[in-house]
């Protein structure tokens, strides 16, 4: 048994210890879904229809497929660290900024997700007012939004197993009535993709600053995939063999879950932003179906409400409740930390920046995409994929660096921040590369030479280490 309380640290908890074979029970085909159910939300739908018409409709789909397209693969490759280690995000960062700095990177994550979950309760109670008006005559949307958003925080406290589940229902009935909704528009206003495609951008927004705001919705998850792909059912086999053989289901349920649904609800915000100038899908709704069509506008709500609790439940509530979990690990449960994180995201009141959707993606990017770059540097480029699982659980072990804290880290983290709103249109990249590669001569050449990383240097540490130690 690790003892963990060297300095009053406490490294240990049941709901952040490595995975074991039975807990890894979620399939690729599970997976998959697992990712539609977390892609199809309305943050693309705002953000399609708020960049037209400064970009054209092709520009703003290619600026979606490119973004993430790099995010889906960014999500692969960290999502590796929870295949091979079945560790997750908050546990891992101990390795790149420290014991205690880890807390730093851990917040940082936590904070974006918080807000959208806020946000996405909103727009989901949003939903619920619409009806309850339509049934009633009577509405209360602050009501609506403290009791959805404890639906949704009770849900997740139940763990991933009820996630997954809930993800199965969810994701198809989702994209039905996602392209329902998309051909209703269409045909209401005499929309052919013809016409659609024909329009041209009237400028005022770079293709760079698309991309990097299209990466933001979900950039915030290629930090902590390891927090799903540790449940992933991976043989032995495969997750000592190499790379593609551990990660290709991985692969294929982040790229198609997220490309394709992301995809879709890009082009239903934009054609609703041409169609109606409008870039709010609950009032899209209304608007196009409200007198007509009541039956289907309640759909097409029950659409938005289902969108936003299933993105909610696993992207929003489940990584910030390991990370609080990871700051108190003795004393504070995942469901604990999800009730947690769940009431700080309503408090934040979120929905009043709702007009900000691309500045605030930009913004996100600009926090996460370093701590990404040092991510991908320490595993890869450093340890190589060789981790010493034992010492993440250890208080005194090898990562304790200066007072637990990675100065490497901090040091590569702030000028990579600040890079990317001098180079907004490409800040991710800039970020990226500038954050790995001064972590790099810094992390090989001072750090590691002071506190010893044997897996820097060597092949000491074997893929094999018995999590049986840790435990």
């Amino acid at each position: 048994m690790i003892q963990d309380n060297e300095q009053g640290i406490s490294l240990t908890g049941k709901d952040i210890m490595p995975t074991t074979d039975e807990e890894r029970h979620i399939s690729n085909w599970g997976f998959l879904m697992l990712w539609i159910g977390i892609a199809v939300q309305l943050v693309a739908f705002i953000l399609g229809a708020q960049l037209y018409p400064a970009l054209s409709p092709t520009e703003i789909l290619v600026t979606c497929i490119i973004g993430n397209l790099v995010v889906a693969v960014l999500l692969t490759l960290t999502g590796d660290i929870g295949i091979k280690y079945g560790i997750p995000y908050a546990v891992y960062i101990r390795a790149c900024f420290g014991y205690l700095g880890t807390h730093i990177p851990a917040i940082i994550r936590a904070i974006p997700a918080i807000f959208w979950f806020g946000f996405q309760t909103w727009m989901g109670a949003a939903a619920l007012d619409v009806i309850m008006e339509m049934l009633t005559g009577y509405s209360n949307l602050t009501l609506l939004i403290i009791l959805f958003g404890m639906v949704q925080i009770l849900n997740t406290a139940m763990g991933i197993g009820a996630i997954t589940k809930f993800e199965w229902l969810a994701a198809p009935s989702i994209m039905v009535i996602g392209v329902v909704l998309l051909i209703m528009v269409m045909n209401q206003h005499g929309l052919t993709l013809g016409k659609i495609f024909s329009i041209e951008g009237v400028g005022g927004v770079s293709i760079g600053f698309a991309i990097v705001a299209q990466m933001g919705t979900y950039i915030t998850m290629a930090l902590n995939a390891s927090d799903f792909t540790r449940f992933l059912k991976v043989s032995e086999k495969d997750k000592n063999g190499n790379w593609w053989q551990a990660n290709r289901g991985s692969f294929w349920g982040h790229t198609i879950g997220l490309v394709a649904s992301l995809f879709l609800f890009t082009f239903i915000g934009l054609t609703s932003g041409i169609a109606t100038g409008n870039w709010n899908p609950i009032e899209v709704m209304v608007q196009t179906l409200g007198q007509d069509s009541p039956f289907l506008l309640v759909v097409c709500l029950i659409f938005v409400i289902l969108a936003q609790w299933s993105t909610n439940i696993s992207a929003n509530l489940l990584p910030p409740g390991y990370i609080i979990v990871n700051i108190f690990p003795r004393k504070i449960n995942f469901a604990t930390a999800a009730i947690i994180a769940g009431i700080i995201g309503l408090v934040m009141q979120p929905w009043n920046y709702a007009d900000s959707v691309p500045q605030i993606l930009i913004i996100i990017s600009a926090l996460l995409a370093p701590i990404a770059g040092i991510m991908f540097t320490d595993y890869y480029l450093l340890r190589k994929r060789q981790v010493n699982l034992e010492e993440l659980f250890r208080a005194g072990g090898q990562y304790r660096y200066w007072n637990n804290v990675n100065p490497a880290a901090i040091i590569a983290y702030i000028p990579a921040c600040i890079s990317v709103f001098m180079f907004t249109d490409y800040g991710f990249v800039t970020a990226f590369i500038i954050s790995g590669a001064i972590y790099y001569p810094l992390m090989k050449y001072w750090i590691a030479k002071i506190y010893p990383q044997p897996e820097i240097f060597s092949n000491l540490i074997k893929n094999n280490v018995q999590k049986e130690e840790v435990l």
